[in-house]
């Protein structure tokens, strides 16, 4: 077991910062509005979304986890988009690139209500689709940085052998598994990312997003080929950006 004390780095002071200052616009935003007409805080700082995702049913997988994938998939558009929003109003600001886990631990706690869903069942493929209407919190993202803030906490109490291959999440939710690697990768801790990202693409291998992270730490650890493969195969799953960045590297 590791008995130093890590002390509170940059970033996670900086991090630190910018929850205030996310708190402090949040506390204004609901006085404020609090005095206006009976207007209340959460017609500004809530987003609402319709979006919509697919899920392709692999070798060993099962409905459940298919619809919990998807969903997630759609949360996590719901997702980019109010970060993009919020961030326009300048009532939260992303650094370091931690945008990756943020937006994905805000899709993991998402407020949707399932519009309409239904199953494409053919030759060997089963493909589950899923639209939801979503309701995106500023808090959400101010508990999402609490969460990472959180991580180093965590890591400095591991075991030698979790510090070297982080656990998978019990039970299992996408969006904490996607940011523990994004955070592992934004801490140059590539070889534990890819250990970390093995172990989630053995698990769930039909799982693009997965692949998605891993494409990115291989590429920052200098294996072109790898990376390349992995990115080919997160495309082949639906991942939403690695088609277009596996375009970019073949133009280039």
């Amino acid at each position: 077991m590791r008995t130093s004390i890590k002390h509170p780095s940059s970033f996670e002071k900086g991090a630190f910062s910018r929850l205030k200052k996310g708190v402090t616009i949040a506390a204004v935003l609901f006085a404020v509005l609090a005095g206006i007409h009976g207007a209340r805080a959460d017609d500004v700082t809530a987003l609402h979304f319709e979006t919509e995702a697919s899920y392709t049913l692999g070798p060993g997988d099962s409905e459940p986890l298919a619809r919990k994938l998807a969903l997630f998939r759609a949360g996590r558009k719901a997702a980019y988009q109010a970060a993009e929003r919020f961030e326009a109003n300048q009532w939260i600001q992303f650094q370091n690139k931690d945008r990756c886990e943020l937006v994905s631990l805000v899709a993991d706690r998402l407020a949707s209500e399932v519009l309409r869903d239904h199953w494409e069942r053919g030759g060997k493929a089963s493909i589950y689709t899923v639209r939801i209407r979503a309701v995106v919190w500023l808090s959400d993202f101010i508990e999402a940085q609490l969460e990472i803030l959180g991580f180093r906490r965590q890591e400095a109490t591991a075991g030698y052998r979790d510090e070297m291959s982080p656990p998978l999440p019990v039970p299992f939710r996408p969006g904490l598994s996607l940011a523990k690697a994004y955070w592992l990768i934004r801490n140059n801790e590539l070889r534990i990312a890819i250990i970390y990202l093995d172990r989630l693409t053995q698990r769930y291998p039909n799982w693009g997003e997965a692949y998605e992270a891993k494409a990115e730490a291989l590429g920052l650890e200098n294996q072109p080929d790898a990376m390349r493969k992995a990115l080919q195969r997160a495309c082949e799953l639906g991942a939403p950006k690695a088609c277009a960045r596996l375009d970019s590297l073949e133009s280039n």
